[in-house]
This record gives C-alpha cells, sequence and structure tokens, in this order.
C-alpha cells in the first residue's frame, strides 16, 4: 500500500480591499492554503480576519444553502415589484456581491470567536 502525503501549498496575494477598521481601501495581504482561503489582513492597521473553513461550514451552509434556492423566487419578486429599479440597480450589485458575502462570513466569524472568548 502507498500512501502519498500532499503538502499544502500556500499562495500570499496583494490587494486593495475595504478596511472597516481604516475606513478606507487599503493594502492587504490574503493568504490561501490549496484553494482555500485562510486569511484577509489590512496591512495598514493589522487587522485580521482568520477563516475556519470547518466552522465556517457548519455555521453558514444551512442559511447559505436556503438563500441560493429562494433567490430565484425573490428575484422574480422584485422584477414584478419594480422592473425599472431592478434594472438599475442589478449591475452595482453583482459587482458589490463578493464584498457582501465576505463581509457577512466576517460577520459570522467575529461572532463565534465573541462567543468562544466568552
Amino acid at each position: 500500500m502507498i500512501h502519498q502525503t500532499r503538502k499544502e501549498m500556500t499562495t500570499k496575494v496583494k490587494a486593495l480591499l475595504f478596511c472597516l477598521h481604516c475606513n478606507k481601501e487599503t493594502s492587504h495581504t490574503i493568504i490561501y492554503k490549496d484553494r482555500y482561503l485562510e486569511d484577509i489582513k489590512c496591512n495598514i492597521c493589522g487587522n485580521e480576519i482568520r477563516i475556519n473553513r470547518e466552522k465556517l461550514l457548519e455555521t453558514y451552509t444551512a442559511d447559505f444553502i436556503d438563500r441560493v434556492l429562494t433567490k430565484p423566487h425573490r428575484v422574480t419578486e422584485e422584477m414584478k415589484k419594480d422592473l425599472s429599479y431592478f434594472l438599475k440597480s442589478i449591475p452595482i450589485r453583482i459587482l458589490t456581491k463578493p464584498y457582501r458575502v465576505a463581509r457577512e462570513i466576517g460577520d459570522i466569524l467575529h461572532h463565534e470567536k465573541d462567543k468562544n472568548d466568552r
């Protein structure tokens, strides 16, 4: 029997992101282990968001799946309610969605950390 151990590949990426603590766009270091996001750190103030993938999946999965599955219905209702507003808002919503999801995940992780620190 052959056991093969695969080394984790760590990748560091520099990016300009909006820092909630600095309240402005700053340089950040983003760390990936293999293909998974592990850490985001502001290079100015040092604020860091560490991603615990297992905890995140445990906490976030059920709600996220529910939201994904109900999204087509919610979008249809939005279009029926006000098509003009929907068409005007969709481009910015598409651009900001990754940030909004990342912020939500960060909020969940901070909430979990606060709970564990008590």
